[in-house]
Formats: C-alpha cells, structure tokens, sequence
C-alpha cells in the first residue's frame, strides 16, 4: 500500500522537472528562515515562523484542490489563492490540533508519557521504544491503544476539514462536524484507517531518505529540502486522494 503511495508522490512531483526546481527554491527558503529563528524565544521569532505556515498550508491546500481537480503534476502557485486559503488552513489546523493536543493530553499525562503523534514516534524510533520500555507494561498497552484510537480519529476529522475547504473554500464547510462524520462514513472507518496508515508510512519512508548524507554540503541541503517537500506533499496529496474517494462514494449511493 505504501509502495503505490510513494510512487504516486513522486511521479506527482518529479513530473515537471522545471517546475519542481522553483518549488524546491520555494522550500529552501522557507527552510531557511525557520532554521534562523527555530532556537529564538523572541515575539519576533515567533511571530516569523507562525508567519511561515501562512504560504506553506496555502500551498498545501493548492496541492489538496489539485488532486481533487484531478491534476497529475504540482500546481502553480497561485498567490491571492495561496494566501488566503493559507490563512483558512491555518485557522483550522490551530483549532483542530489544539482539540486533538487536550484530548490526547488526557490520555498521556495521567500516564506520564509525551503527547502522542504516530508520526514522529516512527520517524523517530529508537527514542520511542526507550520510552516505552521506560513504563511499565499496562500503562504502555494503555498508552498505545488509547494514543492509537485518538490519534486516528481526531486526524480524520481535521483532514477531512482541510479537504473540505480545499473543495468549497468555505470555512463553514470546515466545521461543519456532522457533515464530517457523514464523509467518514461513506468510504468506512477502517478504509480510512487503511488509508492514513498508508499516508504515514510513506511520510516515514521519505523521512528516512534525509539520514542519506551527501558529501557536498549544498546538494545534501537541497536533497534534505526535496525529502521534506515529498514528506509535505504526501500529506495534502493523500488528503486531496482519500476525499476523492469520499466524493466517488457519496455520487454513487445518491443516484
């Protein structure tokens, strides 16, 4: 499952190899900055790097409506659209991921363990087994199936917002949790579940291409800023991929 995903990434980003380069200048800069203010607790710093997920979730979001649309290469960069769908995005990931932080916050803390996210927890993993065999084994089980289900279930939710919005552009639409849980519905729950365990695993995949160190340092910069952009794309493309689903799923019970 996760050989085609990566493929389908790869092949929808490498298909424009002219394209990909502005792309990737996109992304180094982005980068860049976020690397030159990461350590900085300044209101600047700050501010700058909250500032960076305006025109990156708006790329997202173009990559999500471009697979909705049916398009096979990376979009174009459509500015005004990139702004203000980056704006939207923003607004939805804050809330959602703040819901998702309280409520997976009530599972770990009881049990002393970090906030659970399954992505870095693969990504980084000799940590993550430390960590487990640091409790003991109810606690862990605890942790693992109760982490796992909230995990699972709050992302559905907020990825089925964002391609909500992608789709109608409506933060309304993005919100509207009962419309949410009927687009869940319609393809399945545990379809879903194999879905995004796809998304994450491709995602992991690409994260461990960056541990491929090229001796020169500038190419080993870009070839670490291409990992990332596959990681990134990965996640709105597979958005854009499961809603299409979704879409296929409603039009066919509705006729």
């Amino acid at each position: 499952m996760a050989f085609f995903k990566i493929k389908s990434v790869w092949d929808y980003c490498t298909y424009d190899k002219h394209f990909l380069l502005l792309i990737l200048i996109f992304f180094s800069i982005l980068m860049y900055i976020q690397l030159s203010y990461e350590d900085s607790n300044s209101t600047t710093a700050i501010l700058i790097l909250l500032g960076l997920e305006v025109p990156l979730f708006g790329y997202g979001m173009l990559i999500t409506r471009d697979k909705l649309n049916g398009g096979i290469k990376l979009p174009e960069m459509k500015i005004k659209e990139g702004l203000i769908f980056g704006l939207k995005s923003t607004i939805i990931f804050t809330v959602f991921l703040y819901v998702q932080g309280l409520i997976l916050d009530f599972v770990c803390s009881p049990l002393n363990f970090p906030e659970f996210d399954l992505e870095d927890m693969l990504v980084d993993f000799p940590e993550t087994i430390h960590t487990l065999y640091s409790h003991n084994p109810v606690d862990t089980f605890v942790f693992i199936v109760l982490g796992v289900i909230l995990f699972y279930v709050t992302t559905f939710f907020l990825e089925i917002a964002l391609a909500r919005l992608a789709d109608t552009g409506s933060i309304k639409d993005a919100f509207n949790l009962m419309g949410i849980k009927r687009d869940i519905d319609a393809i399945g729950w545990w379809y879903y579940v194999k879905e995004y365990t796809g998304i994450v695993l491709t995602i992991v995949i690409f994260a461990y291409l960056v541990y491929i160190v090229i001796p020169i340092d500038f190419i080993n910069y870009i070839w670490n800023v291409f990992c990332y952009m596959l990681m990134f794309a990965t996640q709105f493309y597979g958005i854009g991929e499961v809603y299409c689903t979704i879409k296929e799923k409603e039009k066919i019970d509705s006729s």
